[in-house]
This record gives C-alpha cells, sequence and structure tokens, in this order.
C-alpha cells in the first residue's frame, strides 16, 4: 500500500491537486515480483505506467541502451515506463524481488487533464463547488471516453455544465428527440422502458455513469426513459458537442468492399434491423439482434472477433457501434447499409 503523502513524490501524481489523490490511490494497482520477472518487454505492449517501491530494475532499451533503477534512487520516483514506451524495453527484476504499484497509463493522463481543466477554471465553472468528485474517475473510465485523444476530453471538460434535479424527476423520456447526454455528479438515477404491461426497470445509474448518448449517435428518439432515485446533480453535454467530442472518435466508418474482406479474415456481420426486414432482405450467416435489444443480448456477441454493425439506415449501425465500443469491442460500422453491401456482392459475383 501507500499513502496519498507518499504518491505525492512520484512524477507525474506531484502536478495534481492533493484533494483529488483519494479517487487516484483507488485506482492503483500493487505487484510483487521475483528475480527475472519481467515488467515490460520490447514488441509488447502494456497498458500501464509503473513504478518501483523497492529493489532493483534493469531496463535495456531496442536500441542497446541499459541502465538499473533503484528503489533508494530518484529516478525511482519516476516511472519505469508507460503505454507508449512499453513495447521499446526490456525491464526486468534484478534484485531478489521487487514491489510497486502501477496504474492505467490511458486513465493517468485523462486525470492529468482533467486536473489542469479544474484548476484553469473560474470559481462559478460547473466544475467546482462538488462535495466529491467520484464522478469524474467514473466518467474518466467510461469506455467511449478512454477512446478520446486528450485534447478532446479537455474540451469536454470545458464545455460541460450542470442541472439539479429532484428525486422523482423524470429526466429523460422513451421517445422524445434526444438533445443532451448526462453524466451523473450526484445522486441515482433508474432506467425504464415500456412493455406491454406498462414501465418496467431495466437498470440502475451511480455516479459518473453516462446516459442518454445513444438517441444523440443514431438521431433516433429515445429508447428509453430516466428517473432520478434521489436528489442530484446531472452534468449536461448537449448534441452538438457530443458529436463533435465523442461521436467522431468511438464510431469508426468501413466500405463494403472492407468489410467483405474481415468477413474473409473471421469478421462478425451484425445486422440491428427489426426481424421482419431482416427477413424480407438479409445476407446469409449474418447476426441479427435489433437495436432495442442489443443491450440485453451482448453476451452472445464472440468479443474475439470484429463485428461490423449493419442496417439500411446509419444511425442505427453507427449506435450499435457506439454502444458496443463503449463494452470493449472491435467494431465498425457500415458505410452504405445492407443495399450497398448487397450491390458490392453482386458486382464482385
Amino acid at each position: 500500500m501507500i499513502t496519498a503523502e507518499a504518491l505525492q513524490e512520484y512524477y507525474p501524481f506531484n502536478k495534481i491537486q492533493f484533494k483529488f489523490f483519494p479517487m487516484l490511490l483507488k485506482e492503483l494497482e500493487f505487484f510483487s515480483k521475483q528475480k527475472g520477472e519481467k515488467l515490460y518487454e520490447i514488441n509488447r505492449r502494456a497498458e500501464n505506467t509503473k513504478y518501483l517501491t523497492k529493489g532493483v530494475i534493469q531496463v535495456t532499451t531496442d536500441k542497446g541502451r541499459e541502465k538499473i533503477i533503484k528503489s533508494t534512487s530518484l529516478q525511482s520516483k519516476y516511472p519505469i515506463g508507460d503505454a507508449n514506451k512499453s513495447n521499446t524495453m526490456d525491464a526486468i527484476v534484478a534484485s531478489t524481488h521487487a514491489t510497486g504499484f502501477q496504474i492505467s497509463s490511458t486513465l493517468l493522463d485523462h486525470f492529468l487533464v482533467w486536473n489542469d481543466s479544474y484548476s484553469k477554471a473560474p470559481l462559478d465553472s460547473p466544475l467546482r463547488g462538488h462535495r466529491n468528485y467520484d464522478w469524474v474517475m467514473g466518467l474518466l473510465k467510461s469506455q467511449s471516453v478512454q477512446m478520446l485523444p486528450q485534447g478532446n476530453v479537455g474540451e469536454m471538460f470545458e464545455v460541460l455544465d450542470s442541472k439539479a434535479f429532484a428525486n422523482g424527476a423524470e429526466v429523460i423520456s422513451e421517445g422524445d428527440v434526444g438533445d443532451y447526454c448526462y453524466i451523473i455528479a450526484r445522486g441515482r438515477a433508474e432506467v425504464y422502458k415500456c412493455g406491454s404491461n406498462g414501465e418496467y426497470k431495466v437498470a440502475e445509474l451511480a455516479p459518473g455513469d453516462l446516459f442518454g448518448e445513444s438517441a444523440l449517435v443514431s438521431d433516433e428518439p429515445r429508447n428509453a426513459t430516466v428517473k432520478m432515485s434521489a436528489d442530484g446533480l446531472l452534468m449536461t453535454l448537449s448534441g452538438k458537442q457530443f458529436g463533435k467530442l465523442l461521436k467522431a472518435h468511438v464510431v469508426r466508418w468501413i466500405t463494403a468492399e472492407e468489410t467483405l474482406e474481415k468477413i474473409t479474415q473471421g469478421a462478425t456481420l451484425l445486422d440491428v434491423r427489426e426481424r421482419p426486414e431482416f427477413q424480407q432482405m438479409g445476407i446469409q450467416g449474418c447476426m441479427n439482434i435489433p437495436i432495442n435489444e442489443l443491450h440485453s443480448k451482448l453476451s452472445t456477441i464472440d468479443k474475439s472477433r470484429v463485428i461490423i454493425t449493419c442496417s439500411n439506415m446509419g444511425s442505427r449501425c453507427a449506435s450499435a457501434a457506439f454502444t458496443l465500443a463503449t463494452k470493449g469491442f472491435d467494431v465498425y460500422a457500415l458505410q452504405g447499409g445492407i443495399g450497398g453491401l448487397l450491390r458490392t456482392l453482386d458486382r464482385l459475383a
């Protein structure tokens, strides 16, 4: 374990405001390695930034340069390596054993952006004055934000606004036009959908959860209702800013020709149209999960394969691709729809 005071001695944590350290401490992972074990390996990318707290590490770069890092030296207060450098070095335990800690490199980079945004924000900014900032960590750990460049993360914080909602208030309604997405800063909410027997609850939301984005991706009506289950404060992001900062970087488009090539390499074509549409004009071997059933059937999709979403409208396949990307799938959205893919097949036949 490590205290907040001790963590403050390490770079770049020493650049971060001390009041945010309790959140960071929860994200640290601690390791213990024996002599000869590797922390990093040439040509093998790691996702974490690692620090040494006890022992000796020998580093050899892909250029043949060598250096020794001792836990008793000032050099140990700097990262052994991070995601950007991890595949360019061998880092091997040279002492009998070594201990240290690590944190997601992307999370650390994005948290530095948050710290800078907060520090520069005026006193009346929506970013200031919160009882706690757990929502920030939740937002930064969301898959959609993890995929953003640092510049977009900073811009996102600059355009966030806030709005208070009372317990029981309906934030968004199923069937309405989407205009904003929301991040829960304080309080809780519940997600409902309409069924043959009335509304039924499908999910609960907590601080840091992002919701309302599906309608902004698909440009279609809201597919669920969200109600506050406690008094709370929501951070808001307009549809225009969402499209600029999030949608454009999360949804990857692919042509019909590229789709066919990836299918030969084992990719799964996922048709997200309604079943009657699929039955009227579908592609043999294609998986069909209607867009409104996607969340409940994620477990039926092979996460080890590339997924290509398709429909007869770009909005639906974009929405599905966004959802899958935020759940960790390697996913693309098909340009030109099913009709374009069928025409390409006919042309190549």
